[in-house]
């Protein structure tokens, strides 16, 4: 053991966490290697040395130092024992204060030890950079690592997270023309990353000119992007449009997702739009919908607390008439009101039908 592990077992200490990280921090602070303290950190407390934040102090410290060659077999082992890092880890890429150039370099020499570290390190290491890039509004040098590591879809898309976040549609949509230009397979997933940012900021003539362009040119559209813009439609109460949707799907022979079902009749009832929220309902029915029940349950559930028990216990009546099971909360809520309205003869009647379906 060196000489400042024995200074320190000589003084018979015990550190708390908060110590543990202050002393990190001095040592960041006053640019001092961190190596001899994590090495007698080891070996005095070696669960500790596996806490997130304690390696990320050690990597930073290391990476503060420029002392890339000892990070190699830390991250190796953090990577075997399943140590995964935050983005504090390699925070000093931007607490160094370098020029363009400098730190560049510095990303450069980072990524190396990620591709030599491999595994686990490397695809988590690389997220981890796009991100506090990102975050911190270091679009280029995000973009670098991207490059770097070699233009793969899913690195693309996480910066297209954050500048959704940011509701940054022109630079989504410039990542996704980046992406096309250098041959990189855009899929389904970055597009519909470029729709939500156009809807979440109300472009509503751009996100549908997407839509199309995913439809005519790529055969790129799936079930969430219908999903996104029917749900942003709903929200506008653009009815017409909704329902347009709605036919291109079905010619597509997608059907919308449960929550999108729910989206389109809660906006309908919300809307007052009480006949067409029960049509919608009826005709997915006729379609066979793997979410008729969850329809027809939600339907009656949103008459029931709009006041009108009599027509939640009607709606219930109807999908069992169908051959389709309450949701059994719905069902023991309308009943239960039933029951306080003295509606003795619909409630035996719904517990009839209901119980057939037990009894099956």
């Amino acid at each position: 053991m060196d000489d400042f592990g024995s200074k320190l077992n000589s003084m018979n200490v015990s550190l708390s966490y908060a110590s543990i990280v202050d002393i990190f921090q001095i040592l960041a602070r006053e640019r001092v290697s961190a190596l001899q303290f994590f090495d007698w950190l080891k070996f005095s407390d070696p669960e500790l040395c596996r806490d997130p934040d304690i390696a990320s102090l050690f990597v930073s410290n290391c990476g503060l130092l420029g002392n890339y060659e000892t990070m190699v077999p830390i991250l190796s082992e953090f990577s075997l024992k399943r140590v995964f890092l935050g983005m504090k880890a390699f925070g000093f890429l931007l607490d160094l204060g370098l020029d363009n150039g400098s730190s560049m370099e510095c990303v450069r020499r980072v990524m190396a030890v990620f591709n030599e570290v491999g595994g686990m390190c490397q695809s988590c290491g690389v997220q981890l950079l796009i991100e506090m890039f990102g975050l911190s509004g270091s679009f280029e040098t995000a973009e670098f690592v991207i490059r770097t590591a070699g233009r793969k879809v899913k690195h693309y898309n996480v910066l297209m997270r954050i500048m959704c976040k940011r509701g940054d549609c022109e630079r989504v949509a410039n990542l996704v023309k980046e992406m096309k230009r250098s041959g990189c397979d855009v899929d389904a997933s970055s597009y519909n990353l470029l729709l939500s940012c156009l809807c979440k900021n109300g472009k509503i003539d751009e996100a549908w000119q997407v839509l199309e362009a995913m439809e005519k040119n790529y055969g790129l559209t799936d079930a969430h992007s219908f999903d996104i813009l029917i749900s942003f439609l709903c929200k506008r109460r653009r009815f017409d449009l909704v329902s347009k949707l709605l036919d291109k799907m079905t010619l597509k022979g997608i059907e919308p997702s449960i929550l999108t079902h729910a989206v389109v009749i809660k906006s309908y009832f919300e809307s007052g739009k009480f006949e067409e929220a029960h049509e919608y309902v009826v005709d997915y029915a006729g379609k066979r919908s793997y979410s008729s029940n969850a329809n027809y349950s939600l339907l009656a559930n949103l008459h029931l607390k709009n006041g009108n028990v009599l027509l939640a216990c009607k709606v219930l009546s109807e999908m069992m008439d169908k051959g389709l099971k309450p949701n059994f909360s719905a069902y023991k809520r309308i009943m239960q009101h039933l029951e306080k309205k003295d509606g003795k003869d619909l409630s035996l009647e719904l517990s009839r039908k209901y119980l057939s379906f037990i009894e099956k």
